[in-house]
């Protein structure tokens, strides 16, 4: 089974979307991700990105036009092709560039630059609610937001709080994370 989780890194310890899904990367197999450090062997294996590649701009998109797309997740939901759902999203977002962020296929190991962003309100409205010390098995309730500094890894209280808003969040980059456990 497939899960989510986001991971975020001070904005210090990288200054590109590859080097900070880089720095993830090597975080999550320092601290055992998939083995038996930190978070326990969590998985057996993980990507940056993965089924979950384009999730952050997907987040922005449903930020910046809600209603936009609302209407387009529902006839989504009746396309039949992937052409077809690449038109209707090209028709519902005319002014994107790129690989439209939903549906890839043959996600690099890396993920795709927009599987590492800077957080800012909108992404962290979306996430504020999974900020946690722990990665809970299974893939119930929010998605887990963990830092990668064990100084963010304390109670929102705590010594060292967890962003409080938009502009405390832009001093981490957010990187999406697929994991099979």
């Amino acid at each position: 089974m497939h899960s989510l989780l986001y991971v975020c890194l001070p904005r210090s310890q990288a200054r590109s979307s590859l080097q900070a899904r880089k720095k993830v990367s090597e975080y999550l197999i320092t601290e055992g991700f998939d083995t038996s450090l930190r978070f326990s062997g969590r998985c057996d294996f993980f990507k940056v990105g993965g089924r979950w590649s384009g999730r952050l701009t997907l987040m922005r998109l449903g930020h910046q036009y809600p209603r936009t797309a609302k209407k387009f997740w529902a006839s989504y939901e009746t396309t039949e092709t992937f052409e077809d759902a690449v038109k209707l999203f090209r028709a519902a977002f005319p002014k994107f560039r790129g690989t439209p962020p939903f549906f890839r296929q043959r996600v690099p190991t890396l993920g795709y630059p927009d599987d590492a962003q800077v957080m800012d309100e909108p992404l962290f409205r979306h996430l504020k609610k999974g900020f946690c010390e722990e990665i809970p098995y299974g893939g119930d309730g929010a998605a887990p937001v963990i830092f990668t500094t064990d100084y963010y890894c304390q109670d929102p209280d705590g010594d060292y709080p967890w962003p409080k808003n938009g502009d405390e969040g832009a001093a981490f980059w957010v990187v999406v994370i697929d994991y099979h456990f």
